[in-house]
């Protein structure tokens, strides 16, 4: 008998793992709320492409970058 395992990633995060801004690098714990990201510039990007644009061609905004997204990753995905 084969045996297959499935990883089924049950935890996602408000937002993608892949968003970024410059008060995320002081971040000290997960971001829960759109002011944990963005600082008053209110400016942020996407860490794949490194613009404000996203791989699927979407602006990239907290409310927006989330698992309604293809390319949305959450923060807790362990196979990332």
């Amino acid at each position: 008998m084969t045996e297959t395992t499935t990883h089924v990633n049950l935890a996602q995060s408000a937002f993608c793992r892949e968003l970024r801004s410059k008060k995320y690098y002081f971040l000290q714990g997960v971001p829960t709320v759109e002011k944990d990201i963005l600082d008053g510039s209110n400016h942020c990007w996407c860490r794949l492409t490194a613009q404000a644009i996203g791989p699927d061609g979407e602006l990239v905004q907290p409310a927006d970058c989330s698992a309604s997204r293809d390319c949305y990753r959450s923060l807790f995905d362990e196979n990332e």
